[in-house]
């Protein structure tokens, strides 16, 4: 079973017959700098689908939407060309302090969790013998509530990302193994 479908990491290259430098062009001019943004009723208005910037053969870039996402992907990328078709290798993952966020609120409820099941088992006779409370479920709804958002706002945005990324550069995707 690959694991990897289950995490909010996304590692991937794209192949295309563009040059180097014609990808960091159409990188570039897809992509806006991080404090160049309108204001129009306490909104942004953004020019372009991305914001972020090309330093070199690597680039970082955010989608811009109008909406929130948390879990919105941070993207990077590095730009290679050795013989052959330019690869462009691309890491997709949430902010860190989604990441810090999620790892504190799965591993507390993971816990609880654990906590609930342990019980159960060394007191297995006294809760059939009392009933079993539905309060002990809400640690895996969370749990479960958790995973479940993660994956799918992650996930989405990622797919549409890579769909952009895929048409702008005219490539391939490749999924990397692991």
């Amino acid at each position: 079973m690959n694991f990897s479908n289950l995490l909010p990491f996304e590692k991937y290259v794209l192949a295309t017959d563009l040059s180097v430098e014609e990808v960091l062009k159409r990188l570039t001019g897809c992509m806006q700098s991080e404090s160049n943004y309108s204001w129009s009723s306490f909104r942004r208005i953004y020019t372009k689908p991305y914001r972020g910037a090309v330093s070199g053969l690597t680039f970082r870039m955010i989608r811009n939407i109008n909406y929130r996402n948390s879990f919105l992907p941070v993207i990077r990328g590095r730009v290679t060309s050795l013989s052959g078709p330019t690869e462009v290798l691309i890491t997709m993952r949430p902010s860190a302090f989604v990441l810090v966020f999620m790892a504190f609120w799965l591993g507390m409820t993971g816990l609880v969790c654990i906590g609930i099941i342990v019980a159960g088992i060394a007191q297995s006779r006294q809760i059939l013998h009392n009933g079993f409370s539905p309060a002990f479920i809400i640690p895996f709804v969370m749990f479960a509530f958790g995973s479940g958002l993660t994956l799918f706002a992650f996930k989405s945005e990622s797919n549409e990302s890579k769909g952009f990324l895929a048409d702008l550069l005219k490539a391939k995707n490749n999924q990397l193994p692991g």
